[in-house]
């Protein structure tokens, strides 16, 4: 007859070989990922960071664990999430719980899929957030790479890489994963289009703003607004202003703002507003909240428009030094020092690209832009601003990388006998013609 002992080494067994087999699932995945990236794009050498970006990741949920303070540290939401996935993964797969969690709630179906798939254990369901984290930094790698080149990829990679709050966050079983992905679909998609005026480019764009939506509805809708002012830019910029392709993007971005009006319209209406102003109120009157933020008004919509952004500075900056009463709100000073180091960077970065900012990083900022004015009407304390300032920070640190390590120009016959294909990768200034 077996032991208990026998039966908690099988399971540690079990549970060391899921977790193998989850790193060489998502090492294939992302590595699939580069080389495909690489085919088009002669140069993008970024294996090297992406593979750290995986280790360090894993080394850190792997320490973060073996601490007493870890359910401090990632917060009570994870145990609501994991307890959903877990039900879900017991029902038969594509019953109405599945359908549901991933047209609603797709980073439950994600911890679910693993559960379902391998029974795997919590330190494996981290493994694969922190895959779907890395594709989103991958994506924002390349999304570089096609605004200022091979170089500007690199640093990006690097950067992002080695960006703290982005460690921690990517493998906590949460939305964050799942928004960091779309937010480097969008953006890379948001990049080809803005350098090729190419339809396909509408593909990335798409599916990351689909994945917002199911993750996290509200930053979704500010995502797809992204999506259409990019393709509404890039067809405006269109060197041909008469063309059918710049003509068509134009008309996509105007037939999609009709169909979306009324949504966006019911979105905001005064039922829904109050919703909002609801949640505004309660984290403001709950003292033992994590560093409760002032009441902000956001009960119409135009004092939306006229209050948004004195939640801002929020967003960006707190918890500030003299706010630390724990241990999360310490660890949350390591990632504001960071974001405060990178804007030192980052402000001189600007004023040196004064004329090309929106050239060299256009589909970021407006990346940037609309998930900031997201965050901004949604959070209720600076714990959960802190955990939403961290998909800003990453896209902060790509307009960086664009803007201060482009590339120059290169002559057209250089880069062609380089590349043989009818698109060389993109340059940073438009041919004159």
């Amino acid at each position: 007859m077996p032991s208990v002992s026998d039966h908690l080494s099988d399971a540690a067994i079990h549970d060391r070989i899921v977790e193998l087999i989850t790193i060489l699932v998502v090492a294939y995945g992302l590595a699939l990922l580069v080389r495909r990236l690489r085919r088009t794009r002669p140069g993008l050498a970024i294996g090297a960071p992406v593979a750290a970006a995986v280790a360090l990741r894993v080394l850190a949920a792997s320490a973060v664990s073996s601490t007493s303070i870890a359910g401090t540290l990632r917060g009570g939401d994870e145990f609501t999430f994991l307890f959903h996935a877990e039900e879900i993964s017991q029902t038969s797969f594509g019953s109405a719980d599945w359908t549901t969690a991933l047209t609603q709630d797709l980073h439950e179906f994600a911890i679910a899929l693993q559960m379902w798939a391998l029974d795997s254990p919590e330190a494996a369901l981290r493994i694969g957030q922190v895959g779907i984290a890395v594709a989103g930094l991958v994506l924002l790698a390349a999304a570089v790479y096609e605004l200022a080149g091979p170089r500007a990829a690199l640093v990006a990679a690097w950067i992002l890489a080695l960006e703290p709050t982005s460690i921690f966050f990517s493998s906590l079983l949460h939305k964050e994963p799942n928004m960091m992905l779309a937010a480097g679909l969008v953006a890379f998609g948001g990049a080809m289009m803005w350098k090729r005026a190419d339809l396909r480019s509408l593909i990335p764009i798409v599916v990351g703003c689909l994945v917002a939506v199911a993750t996290r509805p509200y930053a979704g809708w500010f995502l797809i607004a992204a999506g259409a002012a990019i393709t509404l830019h890039a067809g405006l910029r269109s060197r041909r202003e008469a063309s059918v392709r710049s003509l068509m993007l134009v008309a996509i971005v105007i037939l999609f703002g009709a169909v979306s009006a009324p949504t966006v319209l019911e979105a905001s209406t005064e039922s829904n507003l109050g919703e909002l102003q609801e949640s505004q109120d309660f984290n403001a009157a709950n003292q033992d909240a994590n560093l409760s933020l002032e009441r902000v008004d956001f009960s119409t919509r135009e004092a939306i428009l006229t209050n948004v952004w004195t939640r801002v500075p929020d967003v960006l900056f707190r918890p500030y030094p003299w706010q630390l009463g724990n241990a999360s709100q310490r660890f949350a000073l390591l990632g504001t020092t960071a974001f405060l180091a990178m804007l030192m960077f980052l402000i001189p970065a600007v004023a040196r690209s004064r004329g090309s900012i929106m050239d060299r990083a256009g589909p970021l900022i407006y990346v940037g832009f609309f998930l900031l004015i997201a965050y901004s009407l949604s959070s209720g304390n600076a714990g959960t601003a802190f955990r939403y300032r961290t998909h800003l920070v990453v896209i902060a640190l790509c307009v960086f990388a664009a803007l201060r390590f482009a590339e120059a120009r290169r002559p057209v016959a250089a880069a062609t006998a380089q590349r043989p294909s009818p698109r060389p990768w993109p340059l940073l200034e438009r041919e004159t013609t």
